[in-house]
């Protein structure tokens, strides 16, 4: 197998590109979510508040994790889960694993699921509040391309994403 690769954008408050990069790199050393052996922060691919593009990178990131979320749910329909009631039946598995990644999607919690993370409220949305401070303050936000990177070792490297389901840590 070859090296596994996932991508996040990551809101986040900084006075300068550097002091986010270092945010970042230290939020995904300390975080027991998931794991990477290599976390990169692309510069060249990350922006400012200041950039015109910033809010249609913001929506997009928003727009791309309700698509994860749709394609999930869709997941759940095709296998006959309609509502509540019917998770009852849910045995574990794969159809539990998606049920479990739906709740980190709209609880906050990052995961390899998450194309966009807002890091300054711990979510996969933005409050209206932050925007407000978003569109006051501009220059103090950014969005941050980074890139995880799995080396395959001969295992499955999804194995390596969720290392705190193996020790049985709690996480939520």
């Amino acid at each position: 197998m070859g090296n596994l690769e996932i991508s996040h954008d990551i809101l986040i408050a900084g006075s300068d590109f550097e002091s986010c990069q270092q945010q970042v790199k230290h939020f995904f050393k300390r975080t027991m979510l998931i794991r990477y052996d290599q976390v990169l922060v692309l510069e060249n691919e990350s922006i400012n508040g200041t950039e015109k593009n910033f809010q249609v990178r913001i929506e997009a990131g928003l727009q791309a994790n309700r698509k994860i979320l749709g394609e999930f749910l869709a997941s759940l329909k095709e296998e006959g889960f309609f509502s509540l009631d019917d998770l009852q039946g849910l045995e574990k598995g794969y159809l539990s694993k998606i049920l479990h990644t739906i709740a980190h999607l709209q609880d906050g919690f990052i995961g390899i699921d998450s194309r966009f993370y807002n890091l300054e409220e711990d979510s996969h949305t933005v409050t209206r509040h932050l925007q407000q401070k978003l569109q006051a303050t501009p220059h103090t936000y950014w969005i941050l391309r980074v890139k995880g990177r799995i080396a395959s070792k001969g295992e499955d490297p999804f194995d390596a994403l969720r290392t705190f389901e193996g020790r049985g840590r709690a996480h939520d």
